[in-house]
């Protein structure tokens, strides 16, 4: 339904097919190409000289009066029409074909490449429309699936992070079964307000006030009152909280400093819970201590109350949510946050870490907005051809390039959802990384478009800049696409997904660029020539240069291509300055390997929370006052008759081993048969009835340990039919680095595989924190396997598509550098390997391809000596590769004011991603390629 005014491109006829009016940068391109009065004489008298010794030869790609029209059946044939010469058979010598099988076989493939890629360019002009609403069609079938079958959001830690076949994850399916989902919690650090001794009867007063207050805390939950007894976690009867005033009957008890002194040295008879009957722990309790001779204490700095929290967890909007907990802890921290007179609290609870960091992440939301506006300027900006003046403004065109990208994340995450990839928060950095492929990508097909001799007809013009670009940027998406792919194969969930997310984004990218872009592309290109403005089109306006400063220059060049091509390419070209290069950048890779052997395995949950953040307050009171105590811990009993003799003797073998193991704090451990045989005072074989009596009799010293039994049928307190699990409660020791808390987790699993009587492994140890030392466990084989993955694939990929042995190993060298030397210099900027700068790699294998992979496709299609090609190649592409690089830097250097660790992370590998890029892509790589020239392409006739 296309009216007959844009349905037919202007006629070939070279007349025809040059506008009434040039524009100066498009007279000054014509020169370039229509050749002068003394050179058409001096052709036509070489002609003439040339028929008359009959060895006339005419070159593939025509003389000055071939016709520019190129249709696709002819693009992969001679462009023109030949003269008629009479040869000589005598005079015709056989010209043997110097190229290699593999020479041939690489222009093959160019030819197939740019054919079709020439074929798809002229089709897009020839139809705009048609192409833009197919790309729209595809678009939208595609995004459907965002609603039905609607996206899967995933945010639960142990399914993001932690590889499903782990032992931990087995585990922690069979501790859920039957102890339940895991707990919330809560901590409050007591100071005495300006510093000292908490020792003192006023801070004890304090820590009551404080106690009372989380006990008459209550919410109003559906209609009804739910206080402190109804949310705590009970074990036994009673609620789970754990604080020195346990140890006194009333306030009188410690009105006086030696009370209180005397209490907290008196032992495990002593200093306990008087309600319970359950010793309190010392270092758990009371931090910063500072001890005599004899070991007892004589000051501490800090007082601790933990407790224990139920959860209520329901299903909203395909999450798994505890609104009833959160609220409750929202009181909770109202109480904190009020504060007790004579004391400092540092303070958190469940909530706080999704709080804290989700308000650093909605607040650094703003920046990346602000980041996609700069690039968004930046680009249109660069595109805009200003010699022309608001006819060659571009901002149009540039927005229809951002929209492509904008399709390809709705088809992304469409797709996703139709195979059934859920969806992660690690998935809000995706668009960036599109964003900023897509940007390359624009400025690559624009650059293409704007070398090509204007005079061409507006399909073989746009068919021929594709036929360039198009192949360009295949290479770099295809790498991309096929890296992020091979990086799936990973055991981290999170990961995974989100290699498949950015693979099929990356592809849907390529396909909008190269059809809905190019077709907004031709539509811009028909305003300009019917001079109107931009945006605003409806305006006729000169196409005129609005200042001295934009109007074309006599070379043909812009200032930037000059800079490449000329400045930075005629410096390369020099003998010195080539050593200089190889010896710098082999200087660099040495820092990189070096920085490489010393990159540390680590991930500090603290590294999420922002800085001034009561979070952080926690964090470093907790280290400072509380160094003993680790992560809590358990041993639990699968299957086993622990009232049989052999189980009764494994079960306290276990624990034995439990209080023994290096990495685990003795004194922290609570055994149910430690303290069940105290109780009956005997070992061996029990009746399950005197278990059962003991753990449920109010009152009884087994009232603590009625949690940790779970009895196969408890119905009329009858457990004749045994048991099925019971748990022994402990801590690990306080370890700060990753290593270390693998060490524990492995350490633990060995001692209890050791004890006598559980080959089977009935007995194990499990933690809810083990399934983040797992993750810890399995980061450097994740790293190593992702990241040589990737690098193997992009190394295959590069290989089908330069197919020249010398550019593929030249291009891969590169990229090699590059990711050894971001890896290297992110440990000298403080960076360890983590979740975080994981993903964050990969991204940066994904943008470093364009880098280096443009310049070197560019070298291969130039032709002359290897330092007319390296300033070609410079001049042609490296303002291209330039500017999609600093349009990405544009926006890095706005995230590198957040506040969060993963946007700060974000702008270290970014920062360091585009530096090395940029220096091994437009320095480094031709340089190279000067040194070790691989055969240029040889050209087909679409592009001659």
């Amino acid at each position: 339904a296309l009216s007959s005014r844009h349905s037919e491109l202007p006629s070939p006829n070279r007349d025809r097919c040059m506008p009434a009016v040039l524009t100066p940068r498009s007279e000054s391109r014509a020169r370039q190409y229509a050749p002068s009065t003394a050179d058409e004489a001096n052709r036509q008298s070489n002609t003439e000289e040339e028929a008359a010794d009959s060895a006339t030869f005419h070159p593939r790609g025509g003389d000055a009066t071939t016709n520019n029209k190129i249709t696709p059946e002819s693009s992969a044939s001679v462009m023109s029409s030949t003269v008629s010469v009479t040869m000589d058979k005598a005079s015709i010598k056989a010209v043997p074909d110097e190229r290699s099988v593999f020479e041939r076989f690489a222009d093959n493939v160019n030819h197939a490449l740019t054919g079709g890629f020439f074929r798809l360019g002229y089709g897009v002009a020839k139809n705009p429309y048609k192409y833009a609403l197919g790309s729209f069609l595809v678009c939208l079938m595609l995004t459907v699936g965002i609603f039905a079958p609607g996206l899967t959001n995933e945010n639960r830690s142990e399914k993001l992070w932690v590889p499903s076949d782990t032992q931990a994850q087995d585990d922690n399916k069979y501790v859920s079964q039957f102890y339940g989902a895991e707990t919330r919690f809560g901590e409050v650090i007591v100071k005495k307000a300006g510093g000292g001794d908490v020792l003192d009867p006023a801070v004890f007063a304090a820590v009551n006030t404080l106690v009372e207050r989380i006990e008459a805390t209550s919410v109003q939950w559906e209609g009804a009152t739910i206080g402190w007894q109804d949310q705590c976690l009970k074990i036994g009867a009673t609620c789970a909280i754990s604080h020195p005033i346990q140890a006194f009957a009333s306030a009188a008890d410690y009105d006086t400093r030696d009370e209180i002194v005397q209490t907290v040295n008196g032992g495990a008879g002593v200093y306990k819970n008087l309600a319970t009957g359950q010793p309190l722990n010392l270092d758990g309790t009371i931090g910063g201590q500072v001890l005599d001779a004899n070991g007892a204490v004589t000051s501490a700095s800090a007082i601790r109350v933990g407790f224990l929290t139920k959860t209520h967890e329901t299903i909203v909007d395909g999450e798994k949510v505890d609104e009833r907990g959160e609220e409750f802890e929202r009181k909770l921290l109202d109480v904190f946050e009020a504060g007790i007179p004579g004391v400092e609290l540092t303070f958190i609870v469940s909530r706080s870490f999704g709080d804290e960091f989700g308000a650093a992440i909605q607040s650094d939301l703003v920046l990346l907005q602000a980041a996609f506006m700069l690039i968004l300027a930046y680009a249109a900006l660069m595109l805009s051809r200003w010699d022309e003046g608001c006819v060659g403004s571009r901002v149009a065109v540039t927005f229809s390039g951002v929209v492509a990208v904008g399709m390809a994340i709705a088809a992304s995450y469409g797709f996703c959802s139709y195979i059934g990839l859920f969806f992660s928060p690690l998935m809000n950095v995706l668009p960036f990384l599109l964003l900023g492929i897509g940007v390359d990508d624009m400025f690559v097909i624009m650059n293409q478009y704007d070398h090509m001799d204007p005079t061409l007809d507006p399909a073989t013009r746009i068919g021929k800049a594709l036929a360039s670009a198009g192949a360009s940027i295949l290479v770099t998406s295809a790498t991309d696409v096929f890296a992020f792919l091979v990086g799936s194969n990973t055991t981290l969930p999170a990961l995974r997904n989100f290699c498949f997310y950015a693979s099929f984004g990356i592809l849907f990218i390529f396909v909008f660029m190269v059809t809905w872009f190019v077709a907004f592309l031709v539509l811009d290109e028909r305003r300009r020539a019917r001079s109107q403005g931009d945006v605003i089109c409806c305006f006729i306006t000169k196409n005129q240069a609005c200042c001295a400063c934009c109007a074309p220059r006599e070379d043909k060049r812009t200032r930037m291509e000059r800079a490449f091509g000329e400045g930075l390419g005629g410096q390369l070209v020099k003998p010195w300055v080539k050593g200089a290069v190889c010896v710098g950048f082999a200087a660099i890779a040495v820092g990189g390997f070096i920085g490489c052997s010393k990159l540390e395995i680590d991930a500090d949950v603290n590294d999420f929370i922002p800085a001034g953040s009561y979070v952080k307050d926690w964090f470093a009171d907790t280290n400072t006052y509380f160094a003993k105590l680790g992560d809590p811990i358990a041993v639990y009993s699968r299957d086993v008759d622990v009232h049989t003799a052999d189980g009764a003797a494994l079960m306290l073998a276990a624990s034995l081993a439990f209080k023994a193991d290096p990495y685990v704090a003795e004194s922290s451990v609570s055994s149910w048969i430690e303290s069940f045989n105290a109780h009956r005072g005997a070992t061996g074989a029990f009746a399950l009835a005197d278990l059962h009596a003991w753990t449920t009799t109010v009152g009884s010293s087994g009232m603590p340990f009625k949690g940790d039994i779970v009895w196969r049928n408890e119905t009329n307190n009858v457990p004749n039919e045994g048991i099925i699990s019971t748990r022994m409660r402990g801590n690990h020791v306080k370890s700060y680095k990753s290593d270390d808390k693998v060490k524990s987790m492995d350490s633990l699993r060995d001692t209890l595989e050791a004890v006598p009587g559980n080959g089977a492994g009935n007995v194990f140890a499990f933690s809810d924190s083990w399934l983040s030392y797992e993750q810890y466990k399995s980061i450097a084989s994740e790293a190593t396997r992702n990241i040589s993955s990737t690098m193997a694939g992009m190394v295959v990929i590069i290989a089908i598509l330069l197919i020249s042995p010398k550019a593929v190993l030249i291009v891969c060298l590169c990229l090699c550098l590059i990711i050894i030397n971001i890896m290297g210099y992110m440990h000298f900027w403080g960076q360890t390997l983590d979740s975080v700068t994981i993903i964050m790699l990969i991204i940066a294998l994904g943008l470093s391809v364009d880098y280096s992979a443009h310049i070197g496709r560019a070298f291969m299609e130039h032709r002359g000596t290897p330092d007319e090609r390296l300033k070609n190649s410079l001049a042609d592409m490296g303002v291209a590769v330039f500017n999609g690089a600093i349009s990405t830097f544009l926006a890095v250097i706005v995230l590198s004011s957040s506040k969060s660790y993963v946007f700060m992370t974000f702008f270290r590998q970014l920062f360091l991603c585009i530096v090395f890029g940029l220096g091994h892509g437009l320095v480094l790589l031709p340089v190279l390629m000067s040194l070790f020239p691989p055969k240029p392409f040889d050209a087909p006739a679409h592009l001659q």
